[in-house]
């Protein structure tokens, strides 16, 4: 994927950019990268202008020393739609990549067009205990130090329904990117800011609540059915959350649909996006 980089608010961003038409940001989830929608690109870019991101903090973009709490992560949305000139923009978040999604288009519904949240975190406190292990010092130091192609795989095949459906060179990317100077110190930081040892973090979930409940936007909500990251429940609970919502679970599936089942997940945008 052709790449590169654009400076937003005085921080280095990687994207990836194709097509033309109505604008589509891909944001991903915890620990990610753009590469996590490679299955995606090409089929949403055939009629849109679509944008994936390094989103600030992770991947090869630039790491800041703040937290990435809420308000920070929703004033960079808007910096970065700033930054490409976008005055509208449709925003597709999976996981954390979701939660920030929706959270910024609740702080600034005028630059947001659809949303579409993929098996989003923070709808409830529920959350993997690989997660809240991870949020405890020095648990995550430990497992992230002790990385290698192994226990990458097998923390990777719990993000998915099918294993084998994991592909290979996904594995090689976390590993790769996590290889990049500060990226297991900022990765620890976002993820400590939001969830503890118990779960989501209270006011994180509440805050999410309160934005989910005057969303105005049409919102599609993407789940797999068998998630054990953020289980299905919580898709059930956005759908009632958000007045103007549909729900679509996919059956077999765990917490990145756009991976396991790609053309589903297309699909399932495209009939919504239009």
């Amino acid at each position: 994927m052709p790449e590169k980089y654009i400076n937003v608010g005085g921080y280095r961003i990687r994207i990836v950019e194709k097509g033309k038409g109505p604008p589509l940001i891909l944001i991903h989830g915890m620990g990610a990268s753009l590469e996590w929608w490679q299955f995606n690109i090409d089929k949403l870019s055939e009629g849109y202008r679509l944008i994936a991101l390094d989103f600030l903090g992770f991947g090869l973009s630039s790491k800041p020393l703040t937290d990435l709490n809420l308000n920070l992560a929703s004033d960079f949305m808007r910096s970065f739609l700033d930054a490409l000139g976008l005055r509208r923009a449709s925003l597709i978040g999976n996981s954390l990549g979701g939660l920030i999604a929706l959270y910024a288009a609740s702080r600034m519904p005028d630059r947001v067009d659809k949303l579409v949240l993929v098996d989003n975190a923070g709808m409830g406190h529920e959350i993997s205990m690989l997660m809240r292990l991870g949020s405890v010092y020095p648990v995550g130091e430990l497992a992230l130090a002790l990385r290698n192609r192994l226990t990458v795989k097998i923390f990777l095949s719990r993000l998915v329904y099918d294993s084998y459906k994991l592909p290979s060179h996904l594995v090689d990317c976390v590993l790769r990117m996590f290889a990049v100077p500060k990226n297991v110190a900022s990765c620890l930081r976002v993820l400590r800011t939001g969830v503890n040892w118990k779960g989501i973090k209270k006011e994180i979930w509440h805050s999410l609540h309160e934005a989910a409940s005057f969303l105005p936007h049409q919102t599609l909500i993407i789940w797999g059915a068998e998630d054990r990251i953020t289980p299905l429940p919580q898709a059930y609970l956005g759908k009632e959350l958000i007045r103007n919502s549909r729900l679509h679970v996919i059956e077999k599936c765990g917490h990145l649909p756009m991976v396991e089942w790609p053309d589903k997940f297309n699909q399932a945008m495209l009939d919504f996006l239009k």
